[in-house]
């Protein structure tokens, strides 16, 4: 499990419809990801999603995201399913502080032990952390400017 916080200047409603959206998190998330809708509608549990993106090397790698959680506006989860990794969840919690919003996106990867092991290692320490800092990073710019609506 792994956790990377970023306090956002912005009111707590905007800072969840924009994160609660997941069509819009290539906008904010890195690399090279294209996020459907599998079916159209309101944001609710259950709801599925399509989503290529980069892992690693290998371009355009296609995954199905369903949406774990949703309380707004304070809490969202995703699972995404990886045909390597397995399941890879993100739960992200909004959390008022001050004039801004404490946005908390925690990670937690199923994985078989070897691949656990190379990914704790390698992939988690050269790729994930750096990538999930920059895109919590990302994430406040776009939302501290008020032009991305």
């Amino acid at each position: 499990m792994r956790s990377h916080q970023v306090l956002v200047n912005a009111p707590l409603q905007t800072v969840f419809d924009y994160v609660s959206d997941l069509t819009r998190h290539p906008e904010w998330s890195g690399g090279e990801l294209k996020i459907e809708a599998v079916v159209p509608g309101p944001i609710a549990v259950g709801k599925e999603y399509r989503s290529r993106g980069q892992v690693v090397v290998q371009k355009d790698r296609p995954n199905t995201v369903q949406v774990t959680e949703y309380e707004p506006p304070h809490k969202y989860g995703i699972v995404a399913n990886d045909p390597d990794f397995g399941k890879v969840s993100h739960l992200f919690t909004f959390q008022e502080q001050g004039e801004g919003v404490l946005v908390k996106r925690t990670m937690t990867v199923n994985l078989n032990p070897f691949v656990a092991l190379a990914f704790r290692l390698f992939v988690y320490p050269w790729i994930g952390s750096p990538s999930m800092e920059r895109s919590m990073r990302a994430l406040k710019a776009k939302l501290e400017d008020h032009n991305h609506n």
